[in-house]
């Protein structure tokens, strides 16, 4: 008990030195000992940065996959850390470097990461600058949670064209009557999540979401006109991917897609630049 109190105690004398926006605990840390718990609560009254607990996810991977090797529970402990903190980079909860503990069943560490350094992060960054920072994180979001919980029972795809609405619609033409046609912008905007219930259910036409740069849905179950013939995608990806890509390579549009499967990617200037499983990074619903 004494031990897991210092480490506690050390992590946010870390993160208070590097002014850290976050500090990750594990679930073990609160769950097993009621001295571990009132310590958390005494810090927690005096420091003013927070603490979030990481739900207890890992430790049954940890068995199952590479039992007996330290370095590799300490290489999977640290990943799931650092996912954890890209999604919350993503959702605006993590704001900067975070402090971790790991909990592992041979060693407990302290780890630091700064999610503005990650790959995924930093094409989050390159699309921002194309789209409405908020913007584009709510259809992120929005994407996530339609990956994890699908609709009214089974998975389905969708894509998001986000940007340059004038040149996308040039470009695309409506499968159906407009479902967003007419209504108040209020209604629209997708940085609203009251909103968000609506984006679900027209998720399940055919066709993609056109969404301006500044988080107002223009059309659903749109038709995109491109040739996606110059497009390299991985194999497997089919013609939602490839007009996706392709739009945001004839536009200055971003493309954010939802497969089947549950995997997320962005395109921009005709390339993929994230690719995000949802249920690596810690977002499955339980």
């Amino acid at each position: 008990m004494q031990i897991r109190q210092a480490i506690i105690q050390s992590a946010v004398d870390i993160a208070e030195r590097i002014r850290a926006s976050v500090i990750i605990l594990p679930d073990s840390y609160v769950s097993e000992e009621t001295g571990t718990v009132e310590t958390i609560r005494t810090i927690e009254a005096k420091t003013e940065i927070p603490i979030v607990v990481l739900p207890k996810q890992t430790s049954d991977l940890i068995y199952r996959i590479i039992p007996n090797h330290v370095e590799e529970e300490e290489i999977v402990l640290q990943e799931h850390i650092r996912k954890t903190a890209v999604i919350g980079y993503l959702e605006g909860a993590i704001k900067g470097t975070i402090v971790g503990v790991i909990a592992a069943p041979n060693f407990d560490s302290i780890v630091v990461y700064d999610p503005r350094e990650s790959y995924v992060v930093k094409s989050l960054q390159k699309c921002e600058e194309t789209v409405d920072t908020d913007v584009f994180r709510a259809i992120m979001n929005l994407a996530l949670e339609l990956a994890t919980e699908g609709r009214e029972g089974r998975h389905i795809g969708t894509a998001f064209i986000v940007g340059d609405i004038e040149h996308v619609l040039e470009r695309s033409h409506q499968l159906l009557l407009n479902p967003f046609k007419g209504h108040a912008t209020e209604t629209r905007m997708v940085t609203k999540r009251i909103n968000w219930e609506t984006f679900k259910e027209f998720s399940q036409l055919d066709g993609v979401f056109v969404i301006s740069g500044d988080g107002v849905a223009c059309a659903a179950g749109r038709y995109l006109d491109v040739n996606a013939g110059s497009v390299h995608l991985q194999y497997g990806l089919g013609g939602r991917h490839a007009a996706s890509a392709a739009i945001t390579g004839e536009t200055g549009a971003v493309a954010i897609v939802v497969s089947a499967s549950g995997m997320i990617r962005a395109y921009q200037d005709g390339e993929q630049i994230i690719e995000i499983a949802p249920r690596e990074w810690g977002t499955e619903q339980s």
